[in-house]
């Protein structure tokens, strides 16, 4: 595993004129019999994509970067691994996938446009998602409305998401 040795990096801001969101959170994760909790550091940009996972004490354990060409993931040792996608490479990395793909729709409280989902309201806002095998559940919003507590599951994982920043 990825989360021993690793160096205490501050992710940037992102100025960038097509950064969609910039959050700061935690994570944490259950998959199997094992488990990762941390901090979280995401910069999604129309064409691409930059996430910093943090141990509790600020030390990298992994930064995964995804765009056009496919998803690379650097750990906290300094190795480097790639794939065509991000869910195939934290899985064969991590030992769990991080679903990125539909992730950036999610934590904004939208279903991912293609395929099909299934939600329920409670009022305007969304209370459950369910879409690309993934169960979705919104627990907390900031004042704005904008999700600030969601957990995914699907068959042997769970991850729980907690935005404390997002601009």
């Amino acid at each position: 595993m990825l989360f021993l040795a690793g160096c205490s990096v501050t992710p940037p801001k992102s100025t960038a004129p097509d950064t969609v969101f910039d959050l700061s959170g935690r994570i944490a994760v259950k998959y199997g019999d094992h488990g990762f909790y941390g901090n979280l550091r995401w910069i999604h940009r129309r064409d691409s994509d930059e996430v910093w996972l943090l141990s509790p004490l600020g030390q990298t354990v992994a930064h995964i970067s995804k765009n056009s060409q496919g998803a690379e993931l650097t750990g906290g040792d300094g190795k480097s691994y790639s794939a065509p996608d991000v869910e195939s490479l934290t899985e064969k990395i991590l030992g769990w996938r991080l679903p990125l793909e539909g992730l950036d729709s999610w934590v904004v409280g939208k279903a991912a446009s293609g395929p099909p989902f299934h939600a329920s309201f409670e009022g305007r806002e969304m209370k459950t998602l369910s879409q690309e095998g993934w169960d979705i559940r919104y627990e907390r919003r900031f004042e704005n409305g904008k999700p600030r507590q969601l957990i995914l599951e699907r068959t042997g994982i769970l991850i729980k998401f907690v935005i404390d920043a997002d601009t």
